[in-house]
């Protein structure tokens, strides 16, 4: 029904870089339910995940499983920044690999 990529090359940080869910399992459950799975496997002190500012759908599943804005990036695609998000469970400058 959907899948997530986490991948650890954003600052040697967990970072879930897609998630996509099919369209008649949406509003289901499916992508929260992604969400959590990528977080529980996540190794990192950190986990991020960006969207783009016109996807209000992936900002609703994000605010709905607790997640934070913590920055906006203007350029990847141009007049849409990407806005970033963290873990509600990280620790803004945890330990890790990165050194927080």
């Amino acid at each position: 029904m959907g899948y997530g990529v986490l991948e650890y090359t954003f600052f040697e940080q967990g970072f879930l870089t897609l998630l996509t869910v099919a369209p008649h399992a949406r509003r289901r459950g499916v992508a929260t339910r992604l969400v959590e799975a990528v977080e529980a496997a996540c190794t990192t002190a950190k986990l991020f995940t960006s969207t783009n500012v016109s996807n209000h759908p992936m900002q609703r599943l994000l605010h709905g499983v607790g997640r934070h804005p913590v920055g906006l990036v203007h350029g990847p695609d141009e007049g849409d920044p990407g806005l970033f998000h963290l873990c509600p469970g990280a620790r803004l400058g945890g330990a890790g690999p990165a050194g927080g």
